[in-house]
C-alpha cells in the first residue's frame, strides 16, 4: 500500500480543512515546496497535492508552486483541485506531474470523463467525494444526483482505475476512515483505490493495508504527530 502525505495549497501555504469547510482552515507550514522536500527526505514514495484555491475556483491558481514541487522532488506527485479541462490535464502532466485527479468534471460531465481516460489513460484519476452515499462536487460545496457505488461502476467500465475516495464528513477529523465504504468499493473488478479522509493514526493505515487498497492518503494525522513517517515505513509496501 501507498502512503501519500497530503500536502493541500490555500493562499500559497500547507493548510488542513476541516471537513472541506475553506474558511476552517489550520496553517502547518508557509511553503509548500519545503513540505515536498520534508516529507520526501523522511521516506515518502509519492505526494499527493491539491490546490484548494483551485478546488473552489474551478482554476489553477497554484499551479506555479505545484510545478516547483515537481522540479524540486524526485518523487512521483499526484495532482487534484480545479482541473475541468483538458488543457489543465496536459500542461500538469507536462510540468512533471505524475497523476492528474479529476473530481467536479467528472462527475458533471460524462463525455468529457470518458475521452480523458480514453487519451490519458493509468496518469488519470478520478476523486469520489462523498457526503452519505452521493458524490459532492465544486470544492465539495455542491451536492449532485450521484450515488457512490453506481458513479464507481461507470468509472471502472469506461476504464478509469484510480479512484481516491473521500468521506467529507471524515476529512481532517481524525475520526478514522469509512472503512464500511472503502470495503464495498475495494471488491470492484480492477480498482485502484486510494482511501482519503479520516486517517487518525498508525492503525487506521495497518486496517487499510489489510483491506488491500492500493493507496492511502493521510494530512492532519501526519501534521500533528499521530502518526510518523518511521511508523509509515515501517509499515512496508509503500
Amino acid at each position: 500500500m501507498i502512503v501519500f502525505p497530503a500536502i493541500d495549497i490555500q493562499g500559497g501555504k500547507v493548510v488542513r480543512l476541516r471537513q472541506g469547510v475553506k474558511e476552517d482552515s489550520t496553517t502547518y507550514f508557509d511553503d509548500p515546496v519545503k513540505t515536498a522536500v520534508k516529507w520526501r527526505d523522511e521516506g515518502a514514495m509519492f505526494l499527493h497535492v491539491v490546490d484548494l484555491d483551485g478546488a473552489f475556483s474551478g482554476n489553477r491558481r497554484n499551479a506555479d508552486v505545484i510545478g516547483r514541487i515537481c522540479d524540486t522532488v524526485d518523487i512521483p506527485v499526484q495532482v487534484g483541485g480545479g482541473i475541468r479541462s483538458e488543457e489543465a490535464i496536459a500542461t500538469y502532466l507536462e510540468e512533471g506531474v505524475n497523476r492528474v485527479i479529476i473530481g467536479s468534471k467528472a462527475v458533471e460531465d460524462a463525455a468529457f470523463i470518458t475521452d480523458m481516460a480514453k487519451k490519458y489513460g493509468s496518469a488519470l484519476a478520478v476523486s469520489i467525494d462523498a457526503k452519505g452515499d452521493m458524490v459532492a462536487t465544486r470544492g465539495w460545496v455542491d451536492g449532485s444526483d450521484k450515488e457512490v457505488l453506481p458513479f464507481a461502476h461507470f468509472l471502472l467500465s469506461i476504464g478509469v482505475n484510480t479512484i481516491v475516495y473521500t468521506d467529507i464528513s471524515r476529512d481532517g477529523m481524525l475520526t478514522g476512515p469509512n472503512m464500511e465504504m472503502l470495503s464495498l468499493l475495494q471488491q470492484l473488478p480492477f480498482i485502484r483505490l486510494i482511501a482519503s479522509g479520516g486517517v487518525s493514526g498508525i492503525d487506521d493505515l495497518k486496517q487499510l493495508q489489510a483491506m488491500k487498497v492500493y493507496g492511502a492518503i493521510t494530512g492532519k494525522a501526519l501534521y500533528e504527530g499521530k502518526v510518523t513517517m518511521a511508523q509509515i515505513r515501517a509499515l512496508g509496501g509503500m
